[in-house]
């Protein structure tokens, strides 16, 4: 790997081999301080990563890589506002958003830490004078419609369903497809003079969410509603396509250019979750991001959490070859975040370009999957532990829960501490005969019932659910992803890779009509054949 100094990757192929060789259990048995000295608690989050491959040796050898390509500095240029986003010649400052004074480190440009002030100061009035208005409306507000795609709606919606309270009255149907089934399931469900529509768009033309607020729109006018536009409210950073478009312009709420879709739930981007969770649990939620900020800026690579999972992230990836990464969370509130995850990892880091544009020499993004526990344990959870791939794992619980079903928390609490215990002990024959002695079962049996363990796991325990935690959460994640692309040499901050299939869907779209002339085409005759299939069955 030219990235990688040739004697470092040596190492840590040997540290490989040698860790395939000896395994995670005997690291238990031979350093009974394991659990301990591989934990790192962060306030009320408590991260276990002792049940994986890490060892002194290994962090050691991401240490001395991570000297090598300067991550320091790298640390530094992404909270100094530097073009981290090379290829578009952006900084990426999302940041700002949960501390506009930005942990004391100075910005190239110092006019940034003002529009980050002035967006959270916007949003705040912004806020208050549409909470006003629901309140001064002869029919309460029971349906809030947000229109958004990726970015525009994923944090959003983990942040709702995370920290809505059970007796919140307010829905928030969240509408990003532009299958038209999504949109009339949720038009059966609401009434125009009860409903707002919050649409939200970086640039204000994409083009699902535009089509879809149309929809909305002829929904409401067709149902009695009067003035559709005077009902939305537009999220964006270009005030001018909101104001084209036909929004108010005193319904439109901005945020800095310079915030990335997938970087963008710390803005007014989450306004709809903000209106039901209120303002105060928003701003903790990003207080929460910013103490984790801190920690990633300021704690020795041994101990900086983000670091060292994307150190093992990496490990994992290019050394083990683990072509993918589970991540289960054991609590149904969260049942949005493997999605939330899923864009901000395979978006940001699912490259094949080095930072200079020169082809990569390693792996770079795994596959990120998962779901909620205990409905994984009954579909997916036959694979982790038998399957022939290793998988490394996540496993997300939350010690305190907001309800007084203690018996059905605790049953979930003993099932998220026993997956990944299994994983990590596996059966062997002496063990089906202890538990099936009264049994009695074929060689065949015994055979199937035998699993490997050394299967690797990570455990986040969350002392409760509130908005600071998933801040918390949700900014280690972040800082981790960006870490794992600085260890892979490329750009965490663009996405070329969605381009193509936009401009291409623009170009086939018309062809999809029956009328449609039969110019020259350059698809390929395949695709040529399934337009042709569709327009016959259509």
């Amino acid at each position: 790997m030219a990235s990688i100094p040739e004697s470092l990757h040596a190492r840590l192929q040997n540290a490989a081999a040698d860790d395939q060789e000896l395994g995670i259990k005997q690291r238990f048995v031979e350093d009974a301080s394991r659990a301990e000295r591989f934990s790192i608690r962060h306030e009320q989050l408590y991260f276990d990563f002792s049940k994986t491959h890490i060892s002194v040796e290994l962090l050691e050898l991401y240490s001395e890589y991570a000297e090598k390509i300067g991550f320091k500095g790298k640390q530094q240029e992404l909270f100094q506002g530097a073009l981290v986003n090379a290829t578009e010649e952006r900084p990426a400052l999302h940041t700002l958003l949960r501390d506009p004074d930005n942990h004391g480190v100075a910005l190239l440009d110092d006019q940034v830490a003002k529009q980050a002030r002035d967006s959270l100061a916007q949003f705040k009035q912004s806020f208050e004078r549409i909470q006003k208005n629901l309140g001064e409306r002869a029919t309460p507000v029971t349906d809030i419609i947000h229109i958004g795609i990726g970015g525009s709606s994923l944090g959003t919606q983990l942040l709702f369903e995370a920290l809505r309270d059970f007796d919140e009255t307010k829905r928030i149907h969240f509408i990003g497809n532009i299958d038209g089934h999504q949109l009339a399931s949720v038009l059966s469900a609401c009434k125009p003079e009860s409903t707002l529509v919050i649409g939200v768009s970086k640039t204000f033309s994409t083009a699902e969410t535009l089509q879809n607020i149309r929809s909305v729109g002829q929904w409401y006018e067709g149902n009695g509603g009067a003035d559709f536009l005077q009902s939305v409210f537009a999220v964006t950073a270009n005030a001018n396509n909101a104001k084209q478009f036909g929004v108010p312009e005193n319904n439109t709420v901005t945020f800095p250019e310079w915030v990335g879709g997938r970087y963008s739930v710390w803005s007014a981007v989450s306004l709809s979750a903000a209106l039901v969770i209120g303002y105060q649990r928003f701003t903790e939620f990003l207080a929460g991001a910013a103490a984790m900020d801190e920690h990633f800026l300021n704690t020795p690579l041994e101990n900086n959490l983000s670091f060292v999972a994307a150190a093992m992230d990496h490990y994992y990836c290019n050394y083990f070859s683990a072509g993918s990464r589970a991540i289960f969370a054991y609590d149904f509130r969260l049942r949005s975040l493997v999605d939330y995850l899923q864009q901000l990892e395979t978006e940001s880091n699912g490259k094949d370009r080095q930072v200079d544009g020169t082809q990569v020499d390693q792996l770079t993004s795994p596959v990120i999957w998962g779901g909620v526990g205990t409905n994984v344990q009954h579909s997916v959870f036959q694979m982790l532990h038998q399957g022939t791939s290793l998988i490394p794992a996540e496993f997300i619980l939350v010690a305190r829960p907001d309800h007084d079903l203690s018996s059905h928390h605790q049953e979930l609490l003993a099932n998220g501490l026993a997956q990944p215990a299994a994983l990590l002990a596996g059966q062997n024959v002496d063990d089906i005969e202890r538990q099936d002695r009264t049994k009695d079962l074929t060689e065949l049996a015994i055979n199937a019932k035998i699993f490997s363990g050394e299967r690797p796991s990570t455990t986040i325990l969350l002392e409760s659910l509130t908005a600071r935690s998933l801040g918390a959460l949700l900014a280690y994640y972040e800082q981790r992803t960006y870490s794992f692309g600085v260890l892979c040499n490329i750009n965490s901050f663009d996405q070329m890779g969605v381009e193509l299939g936009k401009r291409l869907a623009k170009e086939l779209q018309p062809m999809l009509s029956k009328n449609a002339e039969n110019e020259p085409s350059s698809f390929d005759a395949s695709t040529l054949r399934l337009i042709e299939e569709v327009i016959s069955k259509g």
